[in-house]
C-alpha cells in the first residue's frame, strides 16, 4: 500500500504539508515569527520543485536563530 501511495500524487503533497507545519513550529519554538506556511510548502512543488528551496530558506531561519550552538547541543526554546 506504501508503494502505491508515493507514485501518486497524494502522498508528497501530504509530506510537503506535514513538513511545513514542522518548521513553523520550529520556528515558534525558537521564539521566532512564524514565516512558514504549509500551504506554502505544498503548492510551490508544481513550479519546478522550488518548494524544498522554501522550506529549507525556512527551516535556516530556525538554525540562525541559534549562533555557537554545537551540533547536539542543547538550546534554550521560547515558550
Amino acid at each position: 500500500m506504501l508503494l502505491f501511495l508515493g507514485r501518486t500524487l497524494i502522498a508528497p503533497l501530504i509530506s510537503f504539508h506535514n513538513t511545513g507545519k514542522a518548521i513553523a513550529n520550529g520556528q515558534r519554538a525558537a521564539g521566532l515569527q512564524v514565516t512558514c506556511s504549509p500551504a506554502a510548502s505544498t503548492w510551490p512543488a508544481f513550479a519546478f520543485g522550488i518548494n524544498v528551496w522554501y522550506m529549507q530558506r525556512e527551516l535556516n531561519r530556525v538554525t540562525q536563530a541559534y549562533p555557537g550552538a554545537t551540533p547536539g547541543a542543547q538550546v534554550p526554546l521560547a515558550v
